[in-house]
């Protein structure tokens, strides 16, 4: 692993807890009737701000890693190596947890739900979790035309393609959104490409000083005081990974990379960074396992105590258990060779 790629771990370690905290929220708000709980309903659109900006910079992470131009990337690579990969989770992880809500909706297994939970992958309706596989398989599968693309366009243009896709897919949606306008907006999922592409932007300016930095973590705090704030003082649309201000938080926060010696800390504290980043991928496709296990099975949630000490016990729960599971799952050979 290169020196300056260290700090990718962290980003990915620290884009795997918000996942988790996030989903600990949402897998409440998505199935409970919130105008029953004013004050938690605050607390966690508060909470699910602070933390979307996990998948933007997981797709950041690929763009920069995938996109970069001085890393041999070849179609069959991308195919044979990483498409399969996310592939075969979809269907080891996907299809199993298809079952469970077949069996869960029945009330009971018939051996026709092996097949029916396989066409469920297929048609993209296995757990909400999921749909991330979805994505960066396309994503994957498109690397190799948008290196070919990025190769031959002059660094203006791409800029300039940039900046259409964050107003089109972010600023113009949200605007048409609060104010009710009729213009024009890209598609919901142009946003993606947007981070996708971002990655590679921030992984051509290798050097940034001290200075820069400081003000992009500074503005990373703001941004996320100013979104807690808003919350509080009431405001209560949810919105997606294009919100504008979702999009400048994660930008702030992948292009504050430390540099050199700082990047990731010391060799001991690079290793563990690493090992921790190994888990990441097994606690993403498993930690929704506990908290529906939680949530439907037991009937208790963050919402059944105290809101300020069952939300960190869930997430910590949830994590440790997830954390457990993977390591688990990374001790069968196969998985962690062509899956973990």
């Amino acid at each position: 692993m290169k020196e300056r790629q260290h700090f990718l771990d962290v980003l990915r370690v620290a884009a795997t807890c918000a996942v988790v905290m996030m989903h600990t929220v949402t897998g409440v708000m998505d199935n409970t009737d919130m105008s029953l709980y004013p004050v938690e309903q605050k607390i966690f659109l508060a909470v699910k701000d602070l933390a979307s900006w996990c998948v933007p910079v997981f797709l950041l992470i690929s763009g920069r890693l995938f996109l970069d131009p001085d890393r041999e990337m070849t179609p069959g690579r991308m195919i044979s190596r990483y498409c399969r990969r996310v592939i075969l989770a979809l269907f080891l992880f996907g299809a199993p947890y298809a079952w469970l809500e077949l069996a869960a909706e029945a009330g009971t297994f018939r051996p026709r739900m092996l097949v029916q939970g396989v066409l469920l992958v297929l048609r993209g309706k296995t757990w909400a979790h999921m749909w991330y596989l979805y994505l960066i398989a396309l994503l994957y599968l498109l690397t190799p035309v948008i290196r070919y693309c990025l190769k031959r366009l002059p660094p203006a243009a791409v800029y300039a393609f940039l900046a259409v896709l964050f107003a089109g897919g972010s600023v113009l949606p949200f605007l048409r959104d609060i104010m009710g306008w009729r213009i024009w907006t890209l598609p919901d999922g142009s946003i993606y490409l947007f981070y996708y592409l971002c990655g590679y932007a921030f992984g051509g300016r290798r050097e940034r000083n001290a200075r820069g930095r400081r003000l992009l973590a500074c503005s990373a705090a703001a941004i996320a005081v100013g979104m807690a704030v808003s919350r509080v003082a009431g405001f209560s649309m949810q919105t997606a990974y294009q919100y504008p201000f979702t999009v400048l938080l994660s930008l702030c926060l992948f292009g504050a990379e430390p540099a050199g010696k700082e990047n990731g800390g010391g060799e001991g504290i690079k290793g563990m960074w690493e090992k921790a980043s190994e888990l990441c991928f097994g606690i993403y496709l498993v930690h929704p396992v506990f908290l529906n296990f939680s949530y439907k099975f037991l009937h208790v949630t963050p919402l059944s105590f105290f809101i300020g000490l069952s939300l960190p016990l869930f997430f910590l729960g949830t994590l440790l258990l997830s954390g457990a599971a993977a390591g688990l799952l990374r001790k069968i050979p196969f998985l962690r060779k062509y899956v973990l």
